[in-house]
C-alpha cells in the first residue's frame, strides 16, 4: 500500500509543463489562480445597452452613412391651418403662380397676388360670392365644373403678368 506522507518516486516525478499536477495527500486542494471574476453592476449593464445603439447611430452619421432629411414632423392641424379663415395657417404664401397648391386658402392666394380680387377668383371656380376666405382651393376644385389647380396657375400667370 502506498504511503500518502512519503510518496513514491513515481509520484514525485516532474510533469510536463502542459499538464496539471495534483498535489500529493489525501485531500488535494487545487491552487487558486490570481484572476478574480467580478460581477458587472446592473446599472452599468443597462447603461451599456442604452448607450451602445446611440453610439452606433452617431458613428454612422459622422461617417456619412446615415443621413437625415432635416424635415420636422408637424401636427395635422398645423398643416391644414387654424381654420379661422384669415390665412393664419402654417403654409407659406406662394411667391409665384407655380407655387400655388390645393391646400392653400383663398385668403393666402389673395394675399400673395394683390392684383386678383376675391370676386374674380370665386368666378373662376363658379363659387358663390358668400364663400369664406378660409376655404381651401382643393375644396373649390371639387365643387367646380372644370377648374383645377394647374388651370388656376395658368389663369394667375395671365392676370398677374400685366
Amino acid at each position: 500500500m502506498r504511503n500518502p506522507v512519503h510518496p513514491t518516486r513515481r509520484g514525485t516525478t516532474a510533469a510536463p509543463a502542459g499538464e496539471l499536477t495534483i498535489p500529493a495527500g489525501r485531500h488535494p486542494v487545487p491552487t487558486q489562480t490570481r484572476l478574480h471574476t467580478r460581477r458587472i453592476p446592473v446599472k452599468m449593464y443597462v447603461a451599456a445597452l442604452l448607450l451602445l445603439p446611440a453610439l452606433v447611430v452617431a458613428g454612422f452619421m459622422s461617417a456619412g452613412l446615415w443621413a437625415t432629411t432635416g424635415k420636422t414632423v408637424t401636427s395635422a392641424t398645423a398643416q391644414a391651418g387654424t381654420g379661422s379663415g384669415e390665412g393664419e395657417g402654417s403654409a407659406v404664401a406662394p411667391a409665384a403662380p407655380a407655387d400655388v397648391k390645393g391646400s392653400m386658402t383663398l385668403q393666402q392666394v389673395l394675399d400673395a397676388f394683390p392684383s386678383v380680387t376675391a370676386a374674380q377668383l370665386l368666378a373662376q371656380f363658379n363659387a358663390p360670392p358668400s364663400t369664406p376666405a378660409s376655404t381651401q382651393l382643393k375644396d373649390l376644385v371639387e365643387s367646380s365644373d372644370g377648374m383645377d389647380i394647374p388651370a388656376l396657375r395658368t389663369w394667375l400667370e395671365t392676370h398677374t403678368a400685366g
